[in-house]
């Protein structure tokens, strides 16, 4: 089990629903929460590419000189996770978005979207938020939820991780569209595994 997003797995197969994954487990129990500091948060952007080393050490040395923004910061952040979460964990069973969650993405991707620029990309240009406020961290994860929202008629539905203890979110992007777990050699396998000690049992 990973203690800390340096370390928890990238399955969710994009940056906002990795974002909601932090929290270890959904499914029979919650928790433990890995964005257990701000910290944490910088360190899961900067492993999914949304921060650069730079970015990331000033965001660092900010939250070090600035604690109680730095606690209010990642106290909005885990808020805009939950209202991420209740609007993705729906469409595995084609239920509507809750209104609140959507408001309250939308005004944390709102604040983050005033502050755009445009940014040089492999061909042509490209949206990009720089980072230069601890609040805008959580900003940039509700940009990408929003995008996640708006690309729904061109990718498959997110689902939920059916296994014991787990409930992560993913978008299942295997060739049959047939994937059922997270991860195949964590969920899958005691999946796997527990259903062969169920046949296994004497009757």
């Amino acid at each position: 089990m990973a203690t800390s997003t340096s370390e928890m797995r990238l399955s969710g197969g994009h940056p906002a629903l990795d974002f909601v994954n932090t929290v270890d487990s959904r499914r029979g129990r919650w928790g433990p929460d890995l964005l257990r500091s701000f910290d944490d948060l910088v360190a899961l952007a900067e492993r999914l590419d949304l921060l650069g080393p730079n970015v990331a050490s000033r965001l660092r040395n900010q939250a070090a000189s600035e604690p109680e923004e730095a606690q209010e910061a990642l106290t909005h952040a885990k808020r805009l996770r939950e209202s991420v979460y209740r609007l993705f964990v729906l469409e595995d069973v084609g239920g509507p978005y809750p209104r609140e969650d959507l408001s309250l993405v939308e005004d944390f991707a709102q604040l983050g979207r005033t502050h755009q620029v445009l940014e040089a990309a492999d061909i042509g240009f490209k949206w990009a938020l720089p980072v230069d406020d601890l609040h805008q961290l959580g900003q940039l994860f509700a940009i990408k939820a929003t995008d996640l929202l708006i690309e729904r008629g061109q990718r498959r539905a997110v689902r939920e991780c059916k296994g014991d203890n787990c409930g992560w979110l993913f978008i299942d992007h295997s060739r049959n569209g047939r994937r059922m777990w997270c991860s195949e050699a964590t969920c899958g396998s005691h999946s796997r595994v527990k259903r062969f000690r169920m046949r296994s049992k004497p009757r």
